[in-house]
C-alpha cells in the first residue's frame, strides 16, 4: 500500500474500533465462530481468533474467516480476510494478522475431513424391454433418499422413456452424504414393412402394413408416387393406381409414441405390363433336331414361363427348347410367356420343315474333328475348324457366315448347313482351362458423368472378350438401378434417366464364358 494512504487506512479502522465492538466471526463448513470479543490488552486480538477445530465432509467447503485487522498472510498464499478450502485430508491451517499498530498475531486452526460413505446402487446399468421392471438396491450408508423422496435401500424401477437416470442419496454414520445412479433402459423397436399384390398395368395395387412393435403406433403414412413425401394417405392399408408399368420405390413412415424420430423404410414395388411375345427359330430340316429361342421381352419383372406348342404333339416349358419334325410340311408353332409378375400373352407363327442337307466338322487342317467328345484348349490358343458336306451356306454359333470358325474361348459351339432353305444344326462343347484375358486388368472404379470427356461413361476393358456379358449395378441399399443382358460400355450413373447420387455402387459383370467379377465403384459429380 502507498505510504501516503497507510496513515488515513489506520485512521479509519481506528474509527470503527472505537465505534463499537467488532463481532468476528469464523467459519468451517456450515459452522459459525463468534470468538470473544474481550480482549486484555486492547491492542492485541485474544488468542484462538481462528475458532475451534472444525470437522467436515470429502469435497465439501470450509469458509475460515480471521478478525478485522489491517493486513492478512494465509499458509495458503491468500491475503484476504476470509478464504475457501476444499481439503482432501486433515490440514492445518494458519493466518498472520497485522492489526493498526503494527503488531502481528498468528492463529491456527485443523480441518478435519470425514471420509465419505460409499454408496452404490445395483444393477448400475440395464436392460429393459416395455412393460418390464428392475429392483435397484443401494449400498454403504445406514440411511437412503431416493430421487422421488422415497426412503429405504431398494426401489422398484418401472421405466417407460426410452432412458432413465435414477438416483439414491446414502448418509454414512460419520453423517456424510454422497449420490449414485443406475441407468436403466427400455429398448423400443421397431420394424416398418408392407405387404403388396403385384398387378398387371390397368389394375389397382393393394399395400398392407406389416410393422413389427413392442411400441405404441401413434401414425402410419404412405410415400406411394416416390417423391420422398408422405403425403399419398394414412392407416394400415392403401390403394394406388399407377399409370405406367416397371419398378418403383414406396415408402412407409410409422410414428411410434416412444421413439424421437419416424421408422422409415422403402421397398421396390412391381406393376407389370403384358410382355411382347417373339421368337425364332434355325431354319433346320425333317428329322433334324431344331432350336427354339424366346425373344420375348418385359419391362417390368421378368419372364418367368414359357408354354410352348410345336404343332406336332410336343410341348415344352423351357425358355429355348429344341424339338424335330418327322415330316416335312407347315407347322403352327405357339408361346405363352407368363411374366414374374403374372401378366401373359401368346405369339404364333408358322413353321415350314424341309429335308436337311449334310455337314461334318473338321480341322482346318483337314482332318476330322469329333464333335461328340469335348475338346479342351489352352489359355490364349486358338481352335480353327472348317465346315464339310453338302450345303448352299453355312453359320456358326448363329452370328459367322464362313467355312472356317476360329474359337478363342470355350463354351457351347454350333454350326448349321443350309441348303435349298433347309439346315442342319451340329453342336459341340469347347473347354478352356484358364479365361483368354489378363488376370491383373483393371475394371474402371470410378465414374464422374460431368461431360468433360474423361470417366463419362462406365466401360470394361475387355468386354469385346467376354460379351454379351450381363451387368448389374447396385447401390449400397442393395436395390437394383442398373441392368442389362449385353452391355454396350454406355452406362453413365443413371437410374431410368435420374441422374443417380454421388456415392459407392457394386457391380456384377458375367461373362458369356462363365467368367464373373464384382467389385465396387464411384459415382462423383
Amino acid at each position: 500500500m502507498n505510504n501516503l494512504y497507510k496513515p488515513l487506512a489506520r485512521m479509519m479502522l481506528s474509527m470503527l474500533l472505537i465505534i463499537g465492538t467488532m463481532q468476528q466471526m469464523s467459519y468451517a463448513g456450515n459452522y459459525i465462530i463468534t470468538p470473544d470479543p474481550t480482549r486484555s490488552n486492547p491492542k492485541e486480538i485474544q488468542n484462538g481468533f481462528l475458532g475451534p477445530d472444525q470437522n467436515i465432509c470429502r469435497t465439501d467447503t470450509a469458509l475460515l474467516a480471521a478478525p478485522l485487522a489491517f493486513d492478512y498472510l494465509w499458509n495458503t498464499g491468500q491475503t484476504s480476510r476470509t478464504i475457501k478450502v476444499i481439503p482432501n485430508v486433515d490440514t492445518d491451517y494458519w493466518v498472520t494478522i497485522t492489526n493498526l499498530q503494527g503488531l502481528t498475531q498468528r492463529d491456527t486452526v485443523r480441518v478435519f475431513v470425514k471420509p465419505l460413505p460409499n454408496i452404490t446402487v445395483s444393477p448400475v446399468n440395464t436392460q429393459l424391454l416395455p412393460g418390464e421392471a428392475v429392483l435397484l438396491n443401494a449400498s454403504g450408508g445406514v440411511s437412503y433418499l431416493w430421487f422421488n423422496g422415497s426412503q429405504g435401500n431398494s426401489y422398484f424401477a418401472t421405466p417407460f422413456l426410452p432412458e432413465n437416470t435414477y438416483w439414491v442419496e446414502g448418509t454414512g454414520a460419520n453423517g456424510c452424504k454422497m449420490r449414485a445412479e443406475a441407468m436403466v433402459y427400455v429398448n423400443y423397436t421397431t420394424n416398418p414393412a408392407f405387404e403388396y399384390t403385384p398387378v398387371c398395368l390397368g389394375d389397382s395395387t393393394l399395400f398392407n402394413a406389416k410393422i413389427e412393435t413392442n411400441d405404441t403406433i401413434v401414425s402410419i403414412s404412405w410415400d406411394l408416387d416416390g417423391d420422398l413425401m408422405f403425403d399419398d394417405g394414412v392407416g394400415i392399408s392403401r390403394k394406388y393406381l399407377y399409370e405406367t408399368p416397371g419398378e418403383r420405390l414406396v415408402g412407409i413412415r410409422v410414428v411410434t409414441k416412444h421413439s424421437l424420430t419416424p421408422h422409415t423404410k422403402y421397398l421396390p414395388v412391381l406393376v407389370g405390363d403384358y410382355p411382347n411375345v417373339n421368337f425364332n427359330f434355325s431354319a433346320s430340316c425333317a428329322q433334324n433336331p431344331i432350336q427354339f429361342t424366346d425373344r420375348s421381352t418385359v419391362f417390368a419383372g421378368s419372364i418367368s414361363s414359357w408354354e410352348w406348342n410345336f404343332g406336332n404333339g410336343q410341348t415344352s416349358q423351357l425358355k429355348n427348347p429344341t424339338t424335330s419334325f418327322q415330316q416335312p410340311g407347315a407347322y403352327t408353332i405357339s408361346l405363352e410367356v407368363t411374366s414374374s409378375i403374372g401378366c401373359k400373352e401368346t405369339f404364333s407363327r408358322q413353321y415350314n420343315a424341309v429335308a436337311p442337307p449334310a455337314i461334318d466338322i473338321n480341322f482346318q487342317d483337314g482332318s476330322p474333328y469329333n464333335e461328340d467328345v469335348p475338346y479342351e484348349m489352352f489359355r490364349n490358343d486358338t481352335l480353327k475348324l472348317r465346315a464339310v458336306g453338302i450345303f448352299d451356306s453355312v453359320i456358326w454359333n448363329n452370328q459367322i457366315k464362313n467355312v472356317n470358325y476360329n474359337i478363342i474361348r470355350g463354351g457351347t459351339y454350333s454350326v448349321a448347313g443350309y441348303r435349298n432353305g433347309c439346315s442342319r444344326i451340329k453342336s459341340f462343347v469347347v473347354l478352356q482351362s484358364e479365361f483368354p484375358y489378363d488376370p491383373n486388368f483393371k475394371i474402371q472404379n470410378i465414374l464422374t458423368p460431368n461431360g468433360d470427356g474423361y470417366n463419362d461413361l462406365w466401360e470394361i476393358s475387355i468386354l469385346n472378350s467376354i460379351r454379351p456379358a450381363k451387368v448389374t449395378i447396385y447401390s449400397r441399399a442393395g436395390l437394383s438401378v442398373f441392368e442389362t443382358s449385353s452391355y454396350q460400355n454406355n452406362w453413365n450413373g443413371t437410374y431410368r434417366g435420374n441422374p443417380l447420387p454421388e456415392g459407392s455402387y457394386f457391380y456384377v459383370i458375367e461373362g458369356a464364358g462363365g467368367e464373373v467379377f464384382k467389385g465396387t465403384i464411384t459415382l462423383l459429380r
